[in-house]
């Protein structure tokens, strides 16, 4: 059993408790969920949970964690293996950094456990399979997409078999089937008897896969019980009622893919024989499953990846012949790790950064930073270094960024993951103000209620090819 009794726990250099009075206990195969807003303190009780606050991140930590009995204080990370597990909610910041392979990567665990090495391949292999993906194996770490990390990462901790495992936030970039995929490997876990903690802000996936659902919002655990009992129903929000393409006048093309094709060193062919156009002034989602190159083609058109093959036109321009720092000018883009792109000491910095580079000046660079900022509801942060703020509003930080920009295409690469309710209606707000203002809005999400909320086209992508594209309500399935 892993339990937290009484639970206080503060960051170096704070003075306010991120966790305060938290009493929970995991038992062997049982699933307790996490959820609340963003800023309650999910992430933290997770570290703590998993034995690394204060031991990996320093602090102050009052009352005790316990497994089968057996304090954690005191224990250094390395202590901690087959203990508890700790799924990062970035897995970027998991990654090893030596592996030159996937297979590699998820066999790190078990290596530096000691193992035979007849074990460490078994416990390997069965990880990699555990999560689908087989066809990774060989691929570099670093080459993977958002989804396709997330997945390895959860495989690096299977892998190493902790008695309990702690996962933030675990299928926040996974799409359909990869979730499936990760339930289906954590069932098999809770069959096995290790106790699992999962915080999540996907309340289908806690609703199915949780026996126990614990709500938290300002450090403290504030209710728990079952999954109905503490769910409830589920409240969508209002939807505004969209046109329909073939209702809107044609406008002019902003961007166009003619039979575009991108490979990875290596030879890992991305994008196949691309063929789409977009209008000025659309809302487009881009869906398909984790490593279909959805990130890839998007990044063709500000000349971040440059085709190998085909032609891309923005505004009527090929990009072959413009410089990244032009086609910036036509493009903004916020990236899938908002950390990614976050360097500035402080929000208003950070946000002026590309806007400035872009040309605006004085007060109307002034006014797009504040515009920006108050739209993703930051205009009280514009003095806060970005790394003060929790991930969820570094990356409506990242948004503002390109907000300010004032591009006549904006494209965000899974623009709603991590956020809370409130931040996703914020977003949604942000797509339909871009539209109404005449601008194009490209979205890459996993996200089926925004989609189908925000997006009047879905352009679906399988293996690097385009195999549907129509009315994002038609297209995408509505959720469970």
């Amino acid at each position: 059993m892993l339990e937290l009794d009484r639970v206080t726990y503060r960051y170096p250099g704070y003075a306010r408790h991120a966790l305060e009075a938290i009493d929970l206990a995991i038992g062997d195969g049982e699933v307790v969920g996490l959820t609340g807003p963003n800023g309650s303190g999910k992430s933290t009780l997770c570290l703590v949970a998993a034995g690394l606050a204060p031991a990996a991140v320093g602090g102050e930590l009052g009352g005790d964690v316990r497994v089968d009995g057996a304090t954690l204080r005191g224990l250094r990370p390395h202590q901690l293996a087959g203990k508890t597990g700790l799924v990062f909610a970035n897995a970027e910041a998991q990654r090893t950094r030596v592996a030159v392979t996937v297979f590699e990567e998820v066999a790190f665990g078990p290596v530096n456990l000691g193992l035979s090495v007849a074990e460490t391949v078994a416990r390997t292999r069965g990880a990699i399979a555990a999560v689908g993906i087989e066809e990774l194996a060989e691929r570099h770490p670093a080459r993977l997409s958002g989804g396709q990390a997330q997945l390895v990462a959860i495989a690096s901790m299977l892998a190493m078999r902790p008695r309990h495992l702690v996962l933030d936030e675990p299928v926040a970039e996974l799409d359909g089937p990869g979730r499936h995929l990760v339930g289906d490997a954590l069932r098999a876990l809770e069959r096995q008897g290790t106790g699992l903690l999962v915080a999540e802000h996907h309340l289908d996936v806690l609703a199915t896969l949780a026996t126990r659902v614990a709500q938290m919002r300002d450090g403290r655990i504030e209710r728990q019980g079952l999954p109905a009992d503490v769910l409830g129903p589920r409240a969508e929000a209002s939807r505004l009622a969209l046109p329909s393409a073939s209702d809107l006048p044609a406008a002019p093309i902003a961007i166009r893919c003619e039979g575009i094709a991108y490979d990875y060193p290596g030879g890992t062919r991305a994008l196949d024989g691309i063929d789409l156009t977009v209008r000025a002034g659309e809302r487009v989602a881009i869906v398909g499953r984790n490593g279909s190159g959805k990130t890839t083609l998007v990044r063709t058109w500000n000349g971040l990846v440059r085709p190998t093959a085909g032609r891309v036109a923005v505004d009527g321009q090929a990009t072959s012949g413009l410089h990244v720092a032009a086609l910036a000018r036509s493009v903004g883009l916020t990236f899938q790790d908002p950390d990614r792109q976050i360097f500035a000491g402080t929000c208003r910095d950070e946000v002026a950064f590309g806007a400035r580079n872009v040309g605006l000046a004085g007060r109307e660079l002034e006014a797009a930073v504040f515009e920006a900022l108050d739209a993703v509801g930051l205009a009280d942060q514009a003095t806060t270094n970005p790394y003060d703020l929790g991930p969820s509003r570094r990356r409506l930080l990242a948004h503002a960024g390109v907000l300010a920009m004032r591009t006549p295409i904006v494209v965000l690469d899974e623009p709603t993951m991590g956020l809370d309710a409130v931040e996703r209606a914020r977003v949604r707000s942000i797509v339909e103000a871009l539209a109404a203002g005449g601008r194009t809005v490209v979205a890459i999400s996993h996200d089926a209620r925004f989609v189908r909320a925000s997006f009047d086209r879905a352009i679906v992508l399988e293996s690097g090819r385009v195999v549907a594209d129509g009315p994002g309500s038609s297209i995408v399935p509505a959720p469970a």
